[in-house]
């Protein structure tokens, strides 16, 4: 019998499949390449995806540290361990360190196999729980959580595959 996890687990491995897809042979100015001043580049999108996964997954829900801080991903990739994404500047997008894809992704594979791993550990009747985001000082019930992480994560890739698609064209 199927369990609620798996439309979840499928949908997120999904996504990570396809994400590594749309990454193949970009070269290191492709991953940096803005479409406007005020536009997010590629290497900063993916970056942010892994903090959303780590940063639900870890901290709200399971109340642990971030991957991030936990094990060295912020010194790895020169970065404060506050820097999250959300709400940054263009300025701040735009100064986002040059850092090789391949590190970015190796975290992105940690936050995705805790995000696995901590949907492993909820009970159905979880879903129905509130959980305090101390970063947002607000309460969200676990169910809208996830919802929430497929949502974004499936925004942000349809965005690496559109500024893919602008510089390479429809089969770049």
């Amino acid at each position: 019998m199927a369990s609620f996890r798996d439309p979840i687990k499928s949908g997120l491995n999904e996504y990570h499949g396809k994400l590594k897809q749309t990454l193949d042979g970009l070269t290191a100015e492709e991953l940096l390449w803005q479409p406007s001043a005020e536009s997010n580049h590629i290497l900063w999108t993916v970056w942010h995806m892994a903090r959303v996964s780590d940063r639900w997954a870890n901290s709200t829900v399971l109340g642990n540290d971030e991957l991030w801080i936990r094990d060295g991903w912020a010194g790895r990739l020169g970065m404060s361990e506050e820097r999250y994404g959300r709400g940054e500047t263009p300025d701040q997008v735009r100064d986002f360190p040059s850092v090789d894809i391949n590190l970015i992704l190796d975290y992105f594979d940690a936050a995705h196999s805790s995000l696995l791993g901590m949907i492993d550990e909820l009970n159905e009747s979880d879903l129905d729980r509130d959980v305090y985001a101390s970063y947002r000082d607000e309460s969200f019930n676990i169910g809208w959580i996830l919802g929430h992480i497929l949502a974004e994560e499936s925004q942000h890739l349809g965005q690496v595959a559109y500024i893919r698609g602008m510089q390479r064209g429809f089969d770049g």
